[in-house]
């Protein structure tokens, strides 16, 4: 009688499930809208290895049903977003801060129409813009522009990305024949790699600070991105770079983590408040380290230990800890 009663319990419970299938939500003509694919974007001033300008590709997006006929969108430089007082530029919806906008014409061109068209009814146009080279340092930084769909001839809706902020990075920094990608080899080390990746790139607004991302190794370090990066200040004379000790990254994979330095090369000597490496640019770019240091764990199961040492244990003082390699 159990068995019996199972079963029937069971094709009860099978009736329910089949009988329950959800109904289908189909995309319809009232849901097409336009917008951008993304919301932003990045390009360099000046691409160096192409010799000329840069350019950059960003997509506008009309979702709509296939069969439905092109869509022509149009679209603009949007000013809105800064207002200009006395020479001086600064954010609309905070007159407080400074902003930085690139200029139409002067900063950047936009090479296709300003009115593209999807001829399939759906899918993707290109938009190409070109940045124009001002062999200039701007003091303020990275400059921006936002380009902000104005309208189409079908009367969709507007996506949410209906606008897109673009970026252009400033190749004229004083530092920037040492920004980039550097292969650190370590002399002797623990807990670490002899050799991994070390990045160096500008502090916006600074032309004497610099982020080092990756002191900490490949092994057991953070990814080579924010807010993992150790602050540096590069001298008048470019001869040398000097990090402060003490400075930390909050909680990563083993705990908080502190550049602790020594004064020599083997540790013997007494803690120091600044790591200081010399500069050589000769034939490259090469960072030259010749004491001892360490990312140590200040808390936690792993407090105490340290990560990708640093040191010589040679017969002589102050020999090279670590040499950077401009890549």
């Amino acid at each position: 009688m159990k068995n019996i009663t199972y079963i029937i319990i069971a094709a009860l419970a099978l009736i329910t499930l089949f009988s329950c299938e959800q109904e289908d939500i189909l995309f319809t003509d009232d849901m097409s809208n336009v917008g951008f694919y993304k919301s932003s974007a990045n390009m360099m001033e000046f691409d160096k290895d192409l010799k000329g300008k840069d350019t950059l590709t960003i997509q506008v997006l009309v979702t709509a049903t296939p069969g439905s006929p092109a869509c022509k969108v149009s679209f603009d430089v949007d000013n809105s977003w800064y207002e200009e007082k006395d020479g001086d530029y600064y954010l609309t919806e905070d007159s407080s801060k400074i902003a930085n906008p690139a200029i139409e014409g002067i900063d950047f061109e936009i090479i296709s129409s300003k009115e593209i068209t999807v001829e399939e009814g759906y899918g993707y146009a290109d938009v190409i813009i070109a940045a124009i080279d001002n062999n200039a340092y701007d003091e303020n930084g990275n400059k921006s522009f936002q380009l902000k769909i104005t309208g189409n001839n079908q009367n969709y809706d507007l996506a949410s990305a209906n606008t897109t902020v673009i970026t252009i990075i400033d190749d004229d920094h004083p530092l920037g024949w040492m920004l980039g990608d550097y292969t650190s080899a370590v002399t002797e080390t623990a807990n670490g790699s002899t050799s991994h990746s070390v990045s160096i790139s500008a502090v916006e607004g600074e032309t004497d600070k610099i982020k080092i991302y990756g002191m900490a190794g490949a092994a057991y370090g953070p990814p080579l991105s924010d807010p993992y990066y150790i602050l540096g200040t590069v001298s008048e004379d470019y001869s040398t770079v000097t990090i402060k000790a003490g400075q930390e990254w909050e909680t990563w994979g083993f705990g908080p983590v502190r550049l602790d330095v020594w004064e020599d090369d083997n540790g013997e000597g007494e803690e120091v408040d600044e790591l200081v490496g010399s500069i050589n640019t000769e034939g490259g770019v090469t960072i030259t380290f010749s004491q001892q240091y360490t990312f140590m764990i200040t808390d936690g199961g792993n407090e105490g230990l340290g990560l990708q040492w640093a040191w010589n244990s040679d017969e002589e003082t102050n020999s090279p800890t670590a040499i950077w390699t401009r890549q």
